[in-house]
């Protein structure tokens, strides 16, 4: 490409004042929805300036081509994009959006990402699991319809299995592999299964659901290993801790609860760690600490201490609308938080600092979070049904 004809050469222009009306008209056309490379530099936003006096930024249409508008507007995506050299975290510097997978009819639940690195797995109110390849972006499968939404996903850490729960309380294997489902679908419980998880010794799954229940299952046989009265309000998330010993719950009515995975035993209990629902836990890799995103707009930082009891170490800001869903770098440094606003935070978990917030990620709720193992590329899904793949770059 000639540089003067570079879209990125022209908005810099733009920016210093120094346009002309033929840095707009090469603008409008290089930017236009044929010329995907070009729209792809500009991130999130697929940016289109029309053949009118108009600019479309997603689904929303900017009028007027005058330079202030120009000016305003492009600076606003610039400024997405780029992530502060703050702290001792020198890897963490730019997102780029990368692209975006169609196909669900219903909103994303539930992300989860292969070890390997090379397929992402959604499941949707569609009814529909589907695999991507993460190196094509291409989709590879998409499972039969079941008779319910698909609510929750886990894949084992050998990366052979696949469990998806589901609205009507039925839980399904599949090999990833092979895409092959595993044996019959097995009904666990009388309401949704709001979340699954499995312990990373590949042997046991953990369940929750909106009937109150907890329940440890056999992996390959289903056979169910512990059945556990959760509380008074439905458990609406779960994550095992790295050393597969401990599972913490957390409940609509904002409770923490730790329990003992071998025996079953309710550990400990923590009524109004949050004001309102805890929709999202998450442990930090080889610790003890664990982070929890609340309805009531916080995010707090947890450990559990010698006494094996819960401790509060921190409380994030409050945003503005609900925590959904969280997701912790590999090397346990970096936090990214997804709203029900469909805004993206990244912070420092050695200084507490929010490092960027990316607005209007998506125009509807960030549902679900996932982060591949070489903390390259992440991944947003949405109330809307899409889903977007960022990835880092220097």
């Amino acid at each position: 490409m000639n540089i003067s004809n570079d879209p990125l050469v022209i908005i810099d222009r733009i920016l210093a004042g120094n346009f002309t009306e033929a840095d707009l008209a090469s603008l409008r056309q290089l930017l236009t929805p044929n010329s995907s490379q070009n729209v792809l530099q500009l991130g999130k936003y697929n940016v289109n300036i029309g053949q009118g006096q108009d600019i479309h930024i997603g689904d929303k249409i900017y009028q007027g081509t005058d330079a202030d508008t120009i000016k305003t507007i492009i600076q606003a995506v610039l400024e997405e994009f780029v992530l502060p050299r703050r702290g001792t975290d020198k890897s963490l510097q730019k997102w780029k959006y990368l692209h975006t997978f169609k196909g669900h009819l219903g909103a994303i639940k539930a992300l989860a990402i292969s070890p390997n690195g090379q397929t992402l797995v959604s499941g949707s109110n569609d009814k529909t699991f589907k695999l991507w390849d993460l190196r094509t972006m291409q989709l590879l499968y998409s499972s039969p319809p079941s008779q319910s939404a698909i609510t929750s996903l886990a894949i084992s850490t050998d990366g052979k299995t696949i469990i998806a729960g589901s609205q009507g309380g039925t839980l399904r294997t599949w090999n990833l592999p092979t895409r092959e489902l595993a044996g019959n679908p097995t009904k666990l419980h009388k309401g949704a299964i709001n979340c699954v998880a499995i312990n990373p010794n590949c042997q046991t799954v953990v369940t929750c659901g909106s009937d109150r229940t907890l329940k440890v299952i056999d992996l390959f046989t289903k056979n169910i290993i512990h059945n556990l009265s959760a509380g008074k309000t439905p458990i609406k998330a779960i994550s095992i801790s790295p050393d597969k010993q401990t599972l913490i719950t957390a409940s609509e009515a904002g409770t923490i609860k730790t329990w003992n995975l071998t025996t079953g035993k309710l550990i400990y209990s923590l009524a109004q760690a949050h004001e309102s629902s805890i929709n999202t836990v998450t442990f930090i890799a080889n610790s003890p600490i664990f982070i929890t995103g609340s309805s009531d707009k916080t995010i707090k930082i947890w450990t559990i201490n010698s006494a094996k009891k819960i401790e509060l170490l921190h409380t994030l800001d409050r945003g503005k609308t609900p925590v959904k869903c969280l997701a912790i770098y590999p090397d346990g440094r970096t936090l990214i938080s997804g709203s029900e606003g469909g805004v993206i935070k990244f912070w420092d978990l050695e200084t507490q600092e929010l490092l960027h917030t990316l607005l209007e990620v998506h125009l509807s709720s960030i549902n679900s979070l996932a982060i591949s193992s070489d903390s390259q590329n992440f991944f947003t899904g949405s109330g809307g049904g899409n889903i977007k793949v960022w990835r880092r770059y220097s």
